[in-house]
């Protein structure tokens, strides 16, 4: 885990100023401490918010008051980091809540098993023209042991997302499924819902599936048959959230935001949160199968605003009035410039676990052969192929830390809202301009203000 430059000043000041006796025993449990923390929020570099609430996690109460006088000596306000850190427990609990594998700290994977599908969408991210051999069923398991092996040395633990193409149609996506359940692993699954039957559902249920996501694109029949290519699609999908749901899943169903859907968006909202699912609704990606029907459903600069006008509607306005749960988390992931500024503790908490760009934070993919993406989705940036390389040697390479820690080019460089925004997303932006640290070409940002 990194430090930020100035909390490494701050904890050698720390330790210089405190007593001998409790120095030795107390330098090592801060900083393994302090990196806890940090991971809790699901940060990549550990900051003065997890070394002070660290420090009052493990300083023994009856040298907490001599603490309290040290951190004041520096002008640290210890009563707003307790304050803090209640709002943090109050967070983790809700996630704990709803299913271990949405905590802060976890690191999800869409793992791409097959370019084979039952639909043909418009926006599809599997390579549709020519299927490609896929990896055997030892190979992903050795992936997933790779990487949970990579993050429990972080003490952290990754989310296996079976996706596709279409991840069902694989013979033997129940084994794998099961190998996860066995494990005792966090898993999911993304599915158009054609095979997502019931006895499929109570399968999934039975070793353990954390969540599952359902495509919803349009609530119009007509609409959604011609966004997935495929008679019935709607009907496909009410019928596999009914099945999950029956069978006590967790369920998000997934629309992709595109040209033919952009005026429906507050109405899938609606009929999704009816069937009972929490909606997670994302601007399509100009990648593969979207990339060349761009003309056909990508959004203009107006409709990424009037997307984002949307998202903020429903998650940062619902966070000023103290509310988050995972109906935000599903809006939070921006894929899209995100320029809301928190304006107080309250609002730092309930977004900073996972705000804007993810990739290499907290999200990735791995192709039909193993390549590495830095975001969940396909990229023409490879960091390397896990089989030959390992996730703990991509994940130590400069440039995915450089993608972690959303360094960005151009605009974004220099913008005031980069901690939070990221950059919008990164494999559009590579679409656009052939670099992946290039900036959004849709962002409607001006820097020009204070």
């Amino acid at each position: 885990m990194d430090w930020k430059k100035e909390t490494i000043a701050l904890f050698n000041k720390f330790i210089d100023v405190t007593p001998d006796t409790f120095k030795n025993a107390i330098k090592p449990a801060l900083k393994k401490h302090s990196e806890e923390k940090a991971l809790q929020r699901n940060a990549s570099r550990v900051d003065e918010s997890d070394l002070i609430l660290a420090l009052i996690d493990i300083v023994p109460k009856p040298f907490l008051s001599e603490v309290e006088s040290i951190l004041s000596s520096m002008s640290i306000d210890i009563n707003r980091y307790i304050y803090l850190n209640d709002i943090r427990e109050k967070h983790k609990s809700d996630w704990n809540g709803i299913s271990k594998a949405f905590a802060p700290g976890n690191y999800s994977f869409n793992l791409y098993l097959t370019d084979r599908c039952n639909q043909n969408c418009l926006h599809c991210a599997a390579n549709m023209k020519k299927h490609r051999s896929e990896l055997s069923t030892n190979e992903w398991k050795a992936i997933i042991e790779d990487l949970e092996t990579t993050l429990a040395k972080q003490g952290r633990r990754g989310v296996y997302i079976w996706f596709g193409g279409e991840p069902t149609v694989r013979e033997d996506i129940k084994e794998l499924i099961q190998y996860c359940g066995d494990k005792d692993y966090y898993q999911a699954i993304a599915t158009n819902g054609i095979l997502f039957t019931n006895e499929f559902a109570r399968f999934c249920a039975s070793n353990k599936m954390s969540h599952v996501f359902i495509s919803l694109d349009s609530i119009n029949p007509n609409k959604i048959d011609t966004i997935r290519g495929r008679k019935d699609s709607l009907e496909a999908a009410k019928h596999a959230i009914n099945n999950a749901l029956e069978n006590g899943l967790f369920v998000i169903t997934t629309t992709t935001v595109m040209k033919q859907n952009i005026n429906e968006l507050d109405e899938i909202k609606k009929f999704s949160e009816s069937l009972g699912a929490v909606p997670y609704i994302r601007a399509v990606i100009k990648q593969r199968n979207a990339a060349k029907n761009w003309d056909e459903i990508g959004l203009s600069v107006d409709e990424y605003k009037k997307f984002y006008d949307f998202r903020n509607k429903h998650t940062f306005k619902q966070i000023k009035q103290g509310k988050i749960g995972v109906a935000s988390m599903c809006m939070l992931f921006d894929m899209v410039p995100f320029m809301e500024h928190p304006d107080n503790d309250e609002e730092i908490a309930s977004i900073e676990w996972g705000v804007g760009c993810q990739a290499c934070k907290g999200i990735s993919g791995i192709d039909v052969n193993g390549d590495f993406f830095p975001c969940d989705f396909p990229s023409n940036l490879i960091l390397g192929n896990v089989l030959e390389k390992g996730f703990t040697q991509i994940m130590g390479s400069q440039i995915f830390k450089d993608i972690r820690d959303r360094r960005r080019t151009g605009k974004c460089e220099n913008c005031h809202h980069i901690n939070f925004c990221g950059g919008g997303c990164r494999v559009h932006a590579e679409s656009e301009t052939g670099d992946f640290f290039d900036s959004f070409q849709y962002c409607w940002h001006d820097n020009n203000h204070q």
